[in-house]
């Protein structure tokens, strides 16, 4: 029978030792259990490890010969996790992320320059999608998500709000007589509509009303829906940080704020993410409190 590789550990601290009772000590078990694993291990490989007796222990020619091979499996496992720590502390290599369009423009690219800059040997891989996607199919380290998330398999942390309004076009609300008191009114405006929100459209607004449309355009790209949205088509609900340049341009007017959707990071890592995942997200951070303060 082939030896355990734990009981293999076991044996190499009882010689380091030289005790039973220290090396059951150092390893956080009972000496009776210390004993059974290196007893087992003898009864594997068939041959004595060591000489016993109530107040020594020492190697056997054959024991003395396989402590020193344990002793190589130990230093090649302690290597091993040390080369997978420096890898994944140091900033290169590759990071795969995903986001979706809402927030490219405005928080992930900025994001993605600073750490471009800072760490130049770091190779960084963007997927813009409004969908969600299989992190491990699509090989990807961090996805950034956008609303309430159904329960997940993996971490998943909230890092900020994403501030939406409905927009329109100033050729729009000129042609309605003006931005609407009672937003009831919108019901008889023309609306664009991204392809993953509902059908009816339903806006909430922060004084509780509620009002469903039913969208003229349907476009699964949210530069596009700006477009439209500039071009006089109809009414939009599109993030604030994406709009602003449009608004400071006058291309866009807001008619009113929308409930705001929260913002969360999720990986795959099982415990604390790699120095770049974390690096990343810290910049995202940075990115969001910017221009929650412009």
């Amino acid at each position: 029978m082939k030896p355990n590789l734990e009981d293999m550990q076991v044996f190499l601290a009882v010689v380091e030792a030289r005790s039973f009772t220290l090396a059951a000590d150092r390893l956080e078990r009972t000496k009776s259990a210390v004993s059974q694993a290196v007893t087992r291990l003898e009864s594997d490989i068939g041959t004595r490890l060591l000489y016993r007796s109530t107040r020594s222990l020492s190697l056997t020619e054959a024991g003395s010969e396989f402590y020193a091979h344990c002793q190589e499996i130990k230093d090649i496992y302690n290597s091993a996790l040390a080369g997978l720590k420096n890898n994944s502390d140091k900033l290169a290599g590759s990071l795969s992320v995903t986001a979706p369009h809402a927030l490219c423009e405005s928080v992930i690219v900025p994001a993605i320059i600073r750490l471009a800059e800072q760490y130049p040997q770091l190779k960084i891989r963007l997927l813009a999608n409004d969908s969600p996607m299989d992190l491990i199919e699509s090989q990807v380290d961090l996805a950034i998500r956008v609303g309430n998330l159904e329960l997940q398999s993996a971490k998943v942390a909230k890092i900020g709000l994403l501030g939406e309004s409905l927009y329109a076009s100033p050729q729009l609300i000129e042609k309605q007589s003006g931005t609407p008191e009672d937003l009831t009114e919108l019901q008889n405006w023309t609306h664009i509509a991204n392809d993953w929100q509902g059908t009816p459209l339903k806006y909430e607004f922060k004084n509780g009303v509620q009002v469903k449309v039913r969208p003229n355009v349907r476009c699964n790209s949210l530069h596009d829906i700006m477009q439209l949205t500039e071009a006089g088509l109809g009414v939009a609900q599109l993030p604030d940080i994406a709009a602003r340049k449009r608004v400071d341009n006058g291309a866009l007017c807001p008619i009113a704020p929308v409930a705001a959707a929260p913002i969360h990071y999720m990986h795959l890592f099982s415990k604390r993410p790699p120095a770049k995942v974390q690096k990343f997200i810290k910049a995202i951070k940075t990115q969001l409190k910017s221009l929650a303060n412009n």
